[in-house]
């Protein structure tokens, strides 16, 4: 009976202690109260309780850390997508102001070219046929349309167009307006925002669409910035001339100064010398020096003739003795005259080395003032093909009604992008939480 008591009741035992009988609690009596064979089941008790709350509390602390619940997704919609669609409706259908805009196309293109030169140039002309710039310049048409968005272009407009005063109308909602204390780069994104060029590759036309709160604004600023654009072409295209030119007229410029160099010292040692061309000085003393001795030896035969017949006591011995002494002194000073032997001025043969240098300078640098002529006509040829121009062939027109803003697109395509938006982060917080869990 007792052995059955005892794996009924692990936690307790009966004892008899006289006539009386109790059962005694292991688990809650103190040790001194319990029976020497009882003590040991108290304490099995008590392990076996500490293995049971150790186990409990591990898996607590295995347990995973669960993120707060999401907000509720029917609140998450009408928050990012029905009110701000309702909101955004409203603006469009009630407050967004009217924007009218004003077009202009236009092309860069180059000034026609006449082939037609003369016949010193068009040996050098002739591979330059070929390889001219086009008639319509597209990277000029890039510059310009990246001008026109830029910066820059304020200081271009006509004074009379301010794009702060036309973009602060009263008509302006207070969304579109551009702020009364805008700085430069603003003003810079909000020029962007309303004004749009579009430049077509393969045929170079540039579109420019110009928004603004009233008609006459948007032409009057479109107008300005055509003007604005074609005096950008124009000083790309006097650069562009100046440039080519500049180079040519500076070596004309050079050589021009190298001739008149050699013409100065050419003038001076004439002037020294007492020739003006030594050369033919030259020429022409050797061709007296021949006929003066060709006759002294006619004369000095017709002496010795003459000596034979009469003697030297002959009156006509004796002249002719003079004329041969005299011919024999003028041969003396033409010889002197040419190889300056025994004379004290310069001779033409000493002359006539200094004078052949000076006067090759001279035809040397009056051939290199030739071709620098020529090479500057053909940069002014060169700069005649890139004489680009701007060609207006859809002038601003005033506009008669407000194409902007896009009333009914936007009013459709705002709900849609939010929906979309709003879809694509439901799916991310799903997501997020089926991997939690």
């Amino acid at each position: 009976m007792k052995a059955m008591a005892m794996r009924e009741h692990p936690t307790t035992i009966e004892g008899v202690r006289g006539e009386e009988a109790r059962t005694i609690d292991v688990t809650q009596s103190p040790p001194s109260e319990l029976p020497v064979l009882a003590r040991p089941l108290a304490a099995l008790r008590r392990v076996l309780r500490r293995d049971e709350t150790g186990s409990v509390q591990g898996e607590e602390r295995r347990r995973p850390i669960t993120l707060p619940s999401p907000p509720s997704y029917r609140l998450t919609f009408i928050l990012c997508v029905v009110l701000p669609s309702f909101i955004s409706l409203i603006y469009f259908t009630f407050l967004a102001s009217d924007q009218f805009a004003a077009e202009a196309r236009f092309a860069i293109r180059s000034a026609p070219f006449a082939t037609t030169v003369d016949s010193n140039t068009s040996g050098a002309l002739s591979s330059m046929g070929s390889g001219g710039i086009p008639s319509i310049a597209g990277q000029d048409a890039h510059v310009v349309a990246n001008f026109i968005r830029s910066p820059a272009i304020f200081a271009e407009l006509d004074p009379a167009v301010d794009p702060k005063k036309i973009f602060t109308r009263p008509e302006a909602d207070f969304w579109a307006r551009l702020p009364m204390d805008a700085s430069l780069e603003t003003l810079t994104d909000y020029w962007r925002e309303m004004v749009h060029t579009n430049v077509d590759g393969p045929s170079g036309i540039v579109t420019v669409t110009v928004r603004a709160f009233r008609p006459d604004d948007a032409r009057d600023l479109m107008e300005s910035i055509v003007k604005a654009s074609e005096k950008l072409v124009n000083t790309m295209s006097q650069r562009a001339r100046n440039d080519s030119m500049s180079a040519a007229e500076a070596e004309v410029r050079r050589t021009e100064a190298l001739v008149r160099d050699a013409l100065v010292e050419l003038q001076a040692y004439r002037e020294k010398v007492g020739f003006i061309d030594p050369v033919k000085a030259a020429a022409s003393s050797s061709q007296l020096l021949l006929q003066t001795m060709a006759e002294k030896i006619k004369l000095e035969s017709d002496y010795f003739v003459s000596l034979r017949a009469t003697g030297s006591d002959s009156p006509t011995v004796l002249p002719l003795k003079s004329r041969i002494e005299a011919l024999d002194q003028q041969i003396g000073k033409l010889k002197t005259q040419l190889t300056g032997t025994g004379g004290p001025d310069p001779s033409i043969a000493s002359t006539i080395a200094r004078f052949e240098e000076l006067e090759l300078k001279r035809v040397f640098s009056e051939k290199l003032y030739d071709f620098a002529t020529r090479a500057m006509e053909r940069a002014r040829q060169r700069a005649e093909r890139q004489n680009v121009y701007l060609s207006v062939f859809v002038a601003p027109m005033l506009p008669e009604e407000a194409r902007f803003p896009l009333r009914l697109s936007m009013s459709i395509l705002i709900p849609i992008g939010l929906l979309v938006l709003w879809g694509i982060g439901a799916l991310t917080a799903l997501t997020i939480e089926d991997h939690t869990y």
